[in-house]
């Protein structure tokens, strides 16, 4: 309506128009219908979040599920110390004997063992500590009151299974855990061992309860009977996790000490607000527009969040330049790519190049200034940029280029993504394919070399045997040293080749229980000839008495090797140590010697000592730093690989003048052939010839 009325004007009503009418009626239907739908969504958003509330419960309560298996199991594993400590025992005195100090350093070591007890007969006939539990001694256990009690250790006498009993009271107060284990039968020795585990210091150590996890917390045992955390019945409708423990399962339950209600309650306010708005919105504007503008903003909102993933996921950032300004902007994910806050990241191009390989900075200014002169509209980069702490690490730079009418570039985006791993990985491909090579290439030629010395060695021998015996006659004494010598320069190849054959899985290996210590002691004669008078020779079996599932050549090649590599290192006077030592669970060991129990063989030497760059390599198949004439580059990579394959681990600690040790783990025997670990992960290997791939990777 243009220009004014006079006030005095009288307007006469008109009838409402029928396009009002039917705004006024899908206004209605459109109230009606939000309204409807609002309160719908309000109550499947509220289960959705409830539901989500006890998946975030669920997830906080793992961690402390973990927790509790993993402390019971520590402590239970304790037993199985217990009962190989009897079993090395000669006798029954000297068991009496040396069990309070064996029984004093477990309970000294972890926090909640209560007692350690030897049983016989149903009845406790030893226990530690003494103080405080004197009336236990002679106790039969058999006939306890308590079923559970009496029927565990008739379990724990009739079964080798590990048999757990408890929570339950205990007599010196308290509840604990009875874990009990039937020994191997031996006559006048104890029948069953026992660890007595207290349950309110297992539940502390895990944290339980945690106020600061805002969850109220319970444990209740296999009968379902609540033994810790907060007081029972305290959790509302709770969520529950099994833990599982030996000889059973344990019942971990959670919620949230504000209540579930009012876990929800924030949200709940922020969803019902949000229905109100979707009303007052479809109202005001009409369904059609209200629903075509919320699929629109929801597909727009889920297309951004589906790009933001996958460009996390992917390790991709994204940037922004504005020429014209010279401002350049990073995301988050960018900037941590390039090793810094967002904050500092942000700023002009020239800026940018501070973060650059000054080797490269030349060669990225020059083809980023080309592209933007150029009618190009994307370019690709791809070099390498210095992090905070010095590493260099390799960037893909994708971008394209926006350019006004004229041509002139006014905008440039893109990607950044980091490429380090994947060239890394591409290195190690051409590595352990060029080493897979040579190791099928050495294998065919020491096979083929091989029957060539099989022949010289036979037709040698033939040449000698047909020699006459005449002493006296210097011809034929002179035939015969030349031929001698022929047959030494012949094994000497053969070992050779061994070792080539070791190296490309030429050879089979036939690995059975080693003893060590007698096998060092009868090498020691062999050892003092190859280090001459020069070097002196220690040898220290220790308490490596221990066996070793090895194939027994190869261990006398590994001890040879590493007493060669020792002699050749020492350039004058010096001493080589060969060192056997048994190292238990929880024992005293070298600093970075892998957790779990192991045989050490130790070689260490006087000697020159190696630089960074060489112990990096020093496990590469023919990578050697002696003449030619003198190494092969074998000798250490064969160590590696048979240690390797034998389950164990292979460490050297040296430095530039002040010699090398080399450390070789190998899993102890006891009774059947062991399977490979690698710092206490187990994993099935196979203990005979080895790969060239496990030997690439030495030293990187």
């Amino acid at each position: 309506m243009s220009g004014t009325r006079e006030s005095s004007e009288r307007i006469a009503p008109s009838p409402r128009p029928p396009a009002a009418r039917l705004v006024i009626r899908w206004t209605l239907v459109s109230a009606s219908l939000a309204l409807v739908a609002a309160l719908i969504v309000d109550r499947w958003i509220g289960a959705h979040q409830l539901e989500e509330a006890r998946d975030d419960v669920s997830r906080g309560m793992a961690p402390t599920a973990a927790a509790l298996r993993s402390a019971v199991d520590r402590r239970v594993a304790l037993l199985e110390g217990l009962r190989s400590f009897a079993a090395a025992q000669p006798s029954r005195a000297r068991l009496d004997a040396e069990f309070p100090l064996f029984a004093q350093g477990i309970v000294l070591a972890t926090n909640g063992v209560r007692a350690l007890q030897f049983n016989e007969g149903g009845r406790i006939v030893a226990t530690w500590p003494l103080a405080g539990n004197e009336a236990a001694l002679g106790y039969d256990l058999l006939s306890d009151p308590r079923p559970v009690v009496s029927g565990g250790m008739r379990r724990a006498m009739a079964t080798d299974s590990l048999v757990v009993t408890g929570p339950i009271a205990l007599v010196q107060g308290g509840e604990g855990l009875l874990v009990r284990r039937r020994m191997a039968p031996r006559s006048g020795f104890p029948e069953v061992a026992a660890i007595i585990l207290d349950v309110p210091a297992i539940v502390e150590e895990v944290g339980i309860p945690d106020a600061g996890s805002g969850l109220h917390l319970e444990i209740r045992d296999r009968d379902r009977a609540w033994f810790g955390g907060d007081s029972a019945g305290s959790a509302q409708s709770p969520e529950s996790l099994h833990v599982s423990v030996p000889d059973g399962d344990w019942l971990l339950l959670g919620s949230p000490r504000e209540g579930w209600r009012a876990r929800t309650a924030s949200a709940r306010l922020t969803t019902r607000a949000a229905s109100v708005g979707f009303v007052l919105a479809v109202t005001l504007l009409g369904v059609l527009i209200g629903m075509r503008q919320a699929r629109f903003a929801e597909a727009v909102t889920a297309g951004e969040s589906r790009l933001g993933v996958a460009l996390r996921a992917g390790r991709m950032g994204t940037w922004e330049l504005d020429v014209a300004a010279d401002r350049l902007h990073f995301d988050e994910t960018g900037a941590a790519i390039l090793g810094r806050p967002r904050a500092e990241v942000d700023g002009s191009l020239e800026e940018l190049f501070k973060y650059i390989h000054p080797q490269d900075a030349a060669f990225v200014a020059r083809v980023f200034l080309e592209m933007l002169a150029s009618d190009r509209p994307d370019y690709y980069l791809e070099h390498r940029i210095v992090m905070p702490d010095g590493e260099a690490r390799w960037v893909v730079v994708n971008g394209e280029i926006e350019r006004d009418a004229s041509g002139k570039a006014v905008r440039a985006h893109g990607i950044i993504s980091d490429a380090s791993d994947r060239r890394a990985i591409e290195a190690r491909a051409r590595h352990l394919e060029r080493v897979e090579t040579i190791g099928t290439m050495a294998g065919g030629v020491a096979h083929d070399f091989n029957n060539l010395l099989t022949a010289m060695i036979g037709f040698t021998e033939f040449a000698l045997e047909e020699l006459p015996d005449a002493p006296d006659d210097p011809r034929i004494a002179s035939v015969r040293a030349d031929l001698q010598e022929v047959l030494r320069v012949a094994a000497r190849a053969r070992a050779l080749t061994g070792q080539l054959l070791a190296f490309s899985r030429g050879t089979a290996s036939e690995p059975r229980a080693v003893p060590l210590a007698p096998t060092l002691r009868d090498m020691e004669p062999l050892l003092r000839r190859l280090l001459g008078q020069r070097i002196a020779l220690v040898v220290d079996v220790g308490d490596g008495e221990g066996s070793v599932w090895i194939d027994p050549s190869q261990f006398t090649q590994v001890v040879l090797n590493l007493v060669v590599n020792a002699r050749d290192a020492i350039a004058e006077a010096g001493e080589v140590r060969i060192r056997l030592r048994t190292l238990a669970s929880g024992a005293p060991r070298p600093a970075g010697a892998p957790e779990g129990a192991w045989m050490m063989l130790e070689v260490a030497d006087t000697g020159v000592g190696m630089s960074d760059d060489v112990r990096r390599r020093i496990f590469e198949p023919y990578f050697t730093t002696k003449e030619r004439a003198r190494g092969t580059g074998l000798g250490l990579s064969v160590v590696f690989g048979v240690v390797r394959a034998a389950g164990g681990e292979t460490q050297v600690e040296t430095a530039e003048g002040r010699g090398t040790t080399f450390r070789c783990y190998f899993p102890p025997f006891v009774g059947e052939a062991p399977v490979a670990r690698t710092s206490g992960a187990h994993r099935a290997r196979p203990s005979g010839a080895f790969s060239p791939r496990d030997q690439a990777g030495a030293g990187k």
